[in-house]
């Protein structure tokens, strides 16, 4: 049976700060506080993408905003599915991220992200001579 969210993880899922916003814990969960699409990798990322995105538009913001986005696998057999599922919903230019492997807290979570966001537009740099990661606000020469 899945566990509810908000008294296993007694956190803020995001708070801003001046023109800062900083996201931790977020998992895939129903409108209940509940797990939601537990084990599946794939529907799991779209729905932390989306719950991102959500706390995003509540700010006027979208997820061009992101600056910086982890995201924590319990196993890293999970990569490959989470990678694919990451590149179809987050928008280009992608923001610096780090994958990691550690155990998550909520029973049939595979994956829980943690980000940060500037009401600033973020651009994409790159070191001289060398060509921008991202494509399109990429930092002129």
């Amino acid at each position: 049976m899945s566990r509810p969210l908000h008294p296993l993880l007694p956190n803020s899922e995001a708070v801003r700060s001046g023109d800062w916003i900083f996201f931790g814990g977020i998992v895939a969960k129903d409108g209940r506080g509940n797990p939601a699409f537990p084990y599946d990798v794939t529907a799991q990322t779209a729905a932390v993408v989306g719950r991102l995105e959500s706390y995003l538009r509540a700010a006027g913001l979208s997820l061009g905003h992101l600056v910086r986005v982890e995201v924590y696998l319990p196993d890293i057999r999970y990569y490959d599915e989470m990678n694919e599922a990451y590149a179809r919903v987050m928008p280009r230019p992608l923001p610096p991220r780090k994958v990691l492997v550690s155990p998550l807290t909520v029973e049939g979570a595979l994956v829980e992200f943690t980000a940060i966001a500037s009401r600033a537009v973020p651009v994409v740099l790159a070191p001289p001579g060398e060509p921008a990661s991202g494509t399109g606000r990429e930092d002129p020469p």
